[in-house]
């Protein structure tokens, strides 16, 4: 298994942990990109209010979780990857509620591998 799925299948089990989790495995500053319009999360509280309220989102929409469908990764350099990655969110029975894709540049340091960008594909 690839480093890259490794942190991916990381980052799908942080939404079961919250949105500290997740805020963990994005670099602070970064830009998280939906449908056309970036945000700005500055600091690592900045990106827990954001997937705070994907988070509420997602479960009144009745999503309990997701599966990683597919990956696919271009090194940018030695410290650095661009991952596209389709996903699948579910419901408590496991059916699939729907699939959407997103990029994500991803930059390596000591602490590991950080998201510096999430951008949702247009569908």
């Amino acid at each position: 298994m690839s480093e890259i799925r490794r942190f991916f299948d990381e980052y799908n089990a942080s939404f079961e942990q919250g949105p500290a989790a997740i805020a963990q495995l994005y670099h602070a500053p970064c830009i998280t990109a939906r449908m056309g319009v970036p945000t700005l999360n500055a600091t690592r509280k900045d990106v827990e209010l954001f997937f705070a309220a994907v988070l509420e989102k997602y479960r009144a929409m009745g999503v309990v979780g997701g599966d990683l469908v597919s990956l696919d990764s271009q090194p940018l350099g030695v410290n650095s990857t661009l991952a596209t990655v389709r996903w699948a969110y579910k419901d408590v029975s496991g059916k699939t509620l729907w699939e959407w894709t997103f990029s994500y540049n991803l930059y390596k340091s000591e602490g590991g591998w950080k998201i510096l960008l999430q951008t949702m594909h247009d569908s």
